[in-house]
C-alpha cells in the first residue's frame, strides 16, 4: 500500500540558495549557441518560460529546435531519434515518470549532477539524471452550477455512488499519463477492486484534459473523475464555477520530469537550462506563476488559492519496479476494464 504520512518528512525544508550558473558552463554554452527542447507542457505558458530563460542567455537560439506535443508524441519522437542515432534534442520534459525510469536504465538520459537536485525529495527525482519540473494532482473536478456542493463527492469511494453512473462522469484514455497514475496509485491505496467497481459506472472516456474541462464547463457531465488539478484554478475555470476535490484517501500525483538526453548536441546549454528550470526562481515562475501547478521543491509554495502539497495527502509510487511494469501493462489493463 502507498503511504502518504511520510511525505511531510521527506519534504522537509531545504536551505534556499539563489540560482547562479557556473561561468565555465556559460562560456561553453555560448560557443554552442543553441538549445533544442522536446516539451509536453501544455499551452503557450511554456513559451513564456522560455522567454525568461532567453533573457538570461540571449546568446542561445532556443526557438529553432523547440518541439511541443503531448507526452506520447514527445517520447515517440525522441526515442525514434535516439534509435536512429541522429539526436537533435538536448533536453526533454515529459509527464511520464515510468518512461523516464526506463530510459535512464537504457542509457538514454545523460548524467548531470545539478546542484538543484538537493532541494527535491527522493520520490521526485533520480539523482544525477532528472527531477520533476512539474507536479500535477489528479482529482475529481465538478461545476458547482451543475452539481450542487452538497451532492459533490468528498472521497474516491463516493464516485461509486450510482448517481454518478451511466456516463455522468469522465476519465481520460489510456494514453494519458494522469490516467495511468490515477489507476496505479488508487489501486495501490484502495485495492484492485476499486477500479473494477468504478468501471461499472460506465464513465465517458475522453482524449484530453482540455476536452474534459470543456464538458464539465458546459454541463455535459457532472464531473471529471481524473483531471489535472490546475485546470480548476485557471481564470476561465474559476469563472465557470469549477471546483477541485481533494479526496480524503489521498491524491495521486503525476510528475513531469526534465533531464538531458544522452548525446545531446548542446550539452552545456542543456546544463544551464536544467539548473534554471529546477531552481527556486525557475520553479516559482513555471509552476506558481504560469501554470498553477505544484513544485516538488521544498522551498516553493503552492500557487495562490491552492492547498499546501502536504495537506492534500499526495500519493507517489514507492516501488518503481512495480510502477514501470504496470505502465507497460496499462493499455491492455485499461482496455479490459473500460471497453
Amino acid at each position: 500500500m502507498i503511504k502518504h504520512v511520510a511525505f511531510a518528512c521527506m519534504l522537509a525544508l531545504a536551505p534556499a540558495v539563489a540560482y547562479a550558473a557556473d561561468p565555465t558552463v556559460i562560456e561553453a554554452a555560448r560557443r554552442e549557441g543553441a538549445l533544442a527542447i522536446a516539451d509536453s507542457a501544455p499551452g503557450e505558458n511554456f513559451q513564456k518560460f522560455m522567454a525568461a530563460f532567453r533573457e538570461k542567455y540571449s546568446f542561445l537560439d532556443v526557438a529553432t529546435g523547440f518541439y511541443s506535443a503531448p507526452t506520447g508524441r514527445v517520447l515517440a519522437r525522441v526515442n525514434a531519434e535516439l534509435g536512429a542515432g541522429h539526436l537533435t534534442f538536448d533536453v526533454m520534459l515529459a509527464a511520464n515518470e515510468a518512461a523516464w525510469i526506463d530510459m535512464t536504465r537504457e542509457g538514454k538520459i545523460a548524467r548531470y549532477d545539478s546542484p538543484e537536485f538537493a532541494a527535491y525529495m527522493a520520490g521526485a527525482k533520480m539523482d544525477g539524471y532528472w527531477a520533476a519540473a512539474q507536479a500535477i494532482a489528479v482529482i475529481p473536478v465538478y461545476n458547482k452550477n451543475v452539481l450542487a456542493d452538497a451532492n459533490a463527492p468528498r472521497t474516491w469511494r463516493d464516485l461509486l455512488d450510482r448517481r454518478f453512473a451511466n456516463r455522468k462522469m469522465a476519465i481520460q484514455n489510456a494514453a494519458a499519463g494522469t490516467q495511468f497514475n490515477w489507476s496505479y496509485l488508487l489501486g495501490e491505496t484502495l485495492g484492485p477492486d476499486y477500479e473494477k467497481t468504478f468501471a461499472t459506472q460506465q464513465p465517458v472516456i475522453m482524449a484530453t484534459g482540455a476536452q474534459m474541462t470543456d464538458a464539465i464547463t458546459r454541463g455535459e457531465i457532472l464531473l471529471g473523475a481524473a483531471l489535472d488539478h490546475w485546470r480548476a484554478f485557471t481564470p476561465e475555470g474559476a469563472q465557470a464555477g469549477l471546483v477541485a476535490v481533494y479526496p480524503a484517501e489521498g491524491t495521486p500525483l503525476t510528475l513531469a520530469p526534465v533531464g538531458i538526453l544522452a548525446g545531446a548536441p548542446h550539452p552545456n546549454a542543456a546544463k544551464l537550462f536544467m539548473d534554471f528550470i529546477l531552481s527556486r526562481e525557475g520553479q516559482e515562475l513555471l509552476n506558481t506563476k504560469l501554470y498553477g501547478m505544484y513544485s516538488m521543491r521544498a522551498d516553493v509554495p503552492p500557487p495562490a488559492g491552492q492547498k499546501q502539497l502536504t495537506d492534500i495527502h499526495p500519493l507517489l509510487p514507492t516501488d518503481r519496479e512495480s510502477y514501470v511494469q504496470a505502465s507497460k501493462n496499462f493499455p491492455q489493463h485499461f482496455q479490459d476494464l473500460f471497453h
